[in-house]
């Protein structure tokens, strides 16, 4: 008989486990000291900062930074903790004057370099810079109109032309996509990603090859200033981010849309139009002003160019009016007389404006005959927020609008929506409100870009992808 075989004992399992804990702590302690950094810079410079703004500054995922950090308390007493630190400034104050400025120089300077070089040439510019101070191979990448590819402008093309893009909002990014890129892309020592950051989005990516002798953080959010200054004034960026030609009503929809996700000083909202290359009659606007912040959308009726161009005026009527101090009553009226001023056939569109006091977490609701939206509360009761009976702007009588006052507490989310998302039709999605509740509340959408691309998710499911009626859907979540 032979040998009796020596069986293989547990404690080898537990070495193996053993092996793997110093990893992820590791790894927890980069993350970890990634978000400090990020926090310390970004709230000595914005005070008013969220933490999904922090969790992008830091390039990790929202469930990442709540595994660190439950609260911002919870922050803010880890970064009192540093001597170098002192307190954080309240939300919704101003700085001192001097906060803004910097101890060192910084390694480029948006408004010099969009100063000092033609715009079609920056993209080559800014990756030679960016290859200046990592001093290895650099790419610059921007997104698609339709979110879903980031698109090789400039620099080192090893990885294609073309990324898919995760998570994007229309040509915007936040932090969740932005870690699920680095997921797959980045490996140690060979590929990094930097994004360019400006308020809470990305606009796109440097990827950078190689180990850099310098991080490209800051360089990046310059960049970011410097791309967003200078697509006023060329096409080489609006190229890039087109796979392919949109219809003439589509480029000027695409013209008339706010960022897609924009930072507020009490909250964060997001809003996109599917499809981004056809159609073209819904349209929204975002601004924050002192009385508040202003959500709108609208819903053009008729024919795609007609409604394009009847989109392109009520929009202008409404940020005529917004801008000289109209309440949102008389603004609506303005778009009114606006569209009946229109030569040719009546122009109607149904419209919805929001105004949110975030002081007073007050929410005033003001409709034109636009589908009702969705509200969905933190604690996850919801309602659908109907304003009555009213009728369209541009049509033979003069509107009333109907009213809605409630609240809206940090946490809750305020879902506005076009009826290409709701209406049963050919290319219309036909989502009821429970199919609305389940989008927004399902899997981790904790905030506004999360929760519009989960409706959309949802009317891309349910049309096909062949959607032959504009689908908008805009977030605004208070908190």
């Amino acid at each position: 008989m032979g040998k009796p075989r020596t069986p293989i004992k547990e404690p080898m399992v537990e070495q193996a486990d053993d092996f793997e804990r110093p990893r992820r702590r590791a790894d927890s302690r980069r993350s970890e000291e990634r978000i400090l950094t990020a926090a310390k810079r970004l709230l000595e410079h914005a005070p008013s900062a969220t933490l999904s703004d922090i969790a992008a500054a830091a390039s990790v995922s929202r469930s990442t930074f709540y595994r660190h950090f439950p609260d911002r308390d919870a922050l803010i007493a880890k970064l009192d903790e540093r001597p170098e630190d002192g307190a954080v400034q309240q939300p919704g104050e101003l700085l001192p004057a001097g906060r803004l400025g910097r101890s060192r120089p910084l390694a480029l300077d948006a408004i010099h370099v969009f100063d000092a070089v033609p715009p079609a040439l920056l993209p080559g510019q800014l990756v030679a810079e960016a290859e200046r101070i990592a001093a290895v191979p650099v790419a610059l990448y921007l997104l698609d109109i339709d979110g879903s590819r980031l698109l090789h402008i400039a620099g080192d093309v090893r990885l294609g032309d073309s990324l898919q893009a995760p998570l994007a909002v229309g040509p915007e990014i936040d932090a969740d996509g932005i870690a699920l890129l680095r997921e797959r892309v980045e490996r140690p020592g060979e590929v990094e990603v930097f994004a360019l950051w400006l308020r809470g989005r990305s606009v796109g990516v440097f990827l950078v090859f190689g180990r850099p002798e310098e991080p490209l953080t800051e360089l990046a959010r310059q960049t970011a200033a410097a791309v967003t200054l200078a697509d006023r004034y060329t096409d080489i960026f609006a190229r890039v981010q087109r796979r392919k030609q949109p219809r003439a009503a589509a480029e000027i929809q695409q013209s008339l849309l706010p960022p897609r996700i924009s930072r507020l000083g009490g909250g964060e909202v997001a809003g996109n139009v599917l499809p981004s290359y056809e159609v073209a009659g819904d349209w929204f606007d975002v601004a924050e002003n002192p009385d508040g912040v202003w959500c709108a959308i609208a819903d053009g009726l008729g024919e795609s160019t007609r409604a394009a161009a009847s989109s392109a005026i009520a929009l202008g009527a409404l940020r005529a009016a917004r801008r000289s101090g109209a309440s949102v009553g008389e603004v609506l009226l303005v778009m009114h007389q606006a569209l009946r001023e229109m030569p040719g056939p009546r122009s109607e569109m149904t419209a919805l404006v929001a105004h949110w006091e975030p002081a007073a977490e007050s929410l005033r609701l003001y409709s034109c005959g636009h589908v009702a939206p969705l509200l969905v509360r933190a604690s996850g009761e919801h309602e659908r927020l109907d304003c009555g009976v009213s009728a369209g702007l541009g049509g033979r009588s003069t509107p009333t609008p109907g009213i809605r006052r409630t609240k809206l507490r940090s946490g809750d989310r305020l879902v506005l929506i076009s009826d290409g998302v709701v209406h049963d039709g050919p290319g219309q999605a036909g989502l009821g409100e429970d199919d609305l509740v389940r989008a927004a509340l399902g899997g981790d959408h904790d905030s506004a870009s999360a929760t519009v691309r989960a409706v959309h998710a949802a009317v891309l499911e349910a049309t096909g992808g062949n959607l032959a009626d504009d689908a908008t859907v805009v977030c605004l979540q208070a908190g």
